[in-house]
């Protein structure tokens, strides 16, 4: 009996990660909230101005940030009172509802954006006849040319070799702050495992107060650095070196207050991952724009997906003799973007 109900469990256990991997998968093809970031990041690049454009990033950025506080607050006491399954169906509606109010409120006439390839067609329509109602039809290998831009729209020979190099450094330092960054998936394990061992409820409530200070703090800081002319790669460069500090402050510590301390340093080393929309949309012409946020948004899901998966590796081995050793080697790395910026 004992035996056969040790296959059972064995058999569910198999079953459970079949569907958690198959999930997975649907899930990365939806794209999910990289999407959103992407659409949300081309609409405030079209109806603002370059002044005011790096600020509203970052009020974005706090934004989605304040909203994930309460989800990982209420989620961290649901979890301890009901478990995680029903929260899978939750986020299936909750995803939902999202479609609908997207496609009942937001009208895609008021955010048309203007590729190279609909400029060309807009000409050959100009030059025939126009419609009424400015709609263009597209031939299809326009579109091919539209899907191949999303690789050339850097090239050397589209701008001045000023603007193509500090392209090509803004986006360097990008992806390995989004590489560096991911260290901190690690935290979770962290927490958990001593000295800390924090329960569900404690991460939760860790989560929420960490996610409103990195809204609010993340605000208030670009605030001050706008108004004392910091450009944007001086203030990326002040939250690497925060970034170096809070980590390796991680690293140290050995009570919860000191864990919590973390949280007013850490909201002002994020500036990168939203400076850097607004850096490479000043250098890029407008119809450039939706082929290289393209690629911006597709080098964040690889690089979060790469630095993930090489630091949760790292930190199973190494939790054993070196604890700190994580936390430290990211606080190395980061070096790099900082080093990229100046």
């Amino acid at each position: 009996m004992e035996r056969e109900q040790k296959e059972k469990e064995g058999e569910s256990s198999k079953r459970a990660i079949n569907i958690g991997t198959i999930a997975s998968i649907v899930v990365g093809l939806s794209g999910s909230g990289s999407v959103l970031i992407f659409v949300l990041h081309l609409i405030a690049t079209e109806c603002t101005t370059e002044s005011e454009r790096s600020s509203r990033f970052v009020l974005l950025g706090a934004i989605t940030t304040s909203i994930s506080a309460v989800a990982s607050f209420v989620i961290g006491y649901y979890i301890s009172w009901r478990g995680f399954t029903d929260l899978f169906w939750i986020a299936l509606m909750l995803q939902l509802m999202s479609i609908v109010v997207g496609l009942r409120f937001i009208n895609p006439s008021q955010f048309i954006v203007e590729t190279s390839a609909t400029l060309e067609c807009k000409n050959d329509c100009l030059s025939s006849s126009p419609s009424a109602n400015n709609v263009y039809i597209r031939k299809p290998s326009k579109l091919w040319a539209e899907f191949f831009e999303v690789f050339t729209v850097f090239a050397f020979n589209r701008r001045s070799r000023k603007k193509s190099i500090s392209l090509y450094l803004t986006l360097l330092a990008f992806a390995v702050y989004i590489f560096t960054s991911s260290s901190m998936s690690v935290l979770l394990w962290y927490l958990l495992s001593v000295p800390f061992c924090w329960s569900s409820k404690e991460i939760g409530n860790y989560s929420a107060v960490s996610a409103v200070a990195s809204a609010v703090l993340r605000l208030v800081g670009i605030e001050a650095l706008t108004k004392l002319g910091a450009s944007d790669p001086l203030v990326c460069a002040i939250s690497h070196i925060l970034f170096c500090g809070s980590v390796v402050w991680t690293a140290f510590a050995q009570h919860n207050w000191a864990i919590y301390v973390t949280l007013l340093i850490s909201p002002f080393t994020m500036y990168q991952g939203s400076l850097t929309w607004s850096m490479i949309s000043k250098w890029l012409e407008p119809h450039e724009r939706s082929h290289a946020f393209t690629f911006v948004t597709e080098t964040n899901v690889i690089m979060i997906a790469a630095g993930g998966s090489f630091f949760n590796w790292l930190y199973a081995p190494t939790i054993v003799h070196n604890r700190k050793f994580t936390f430290l080697l990211a606080a190395g790395l980061n070096i790099i973007p900082f080093i990229l910026n100046m």
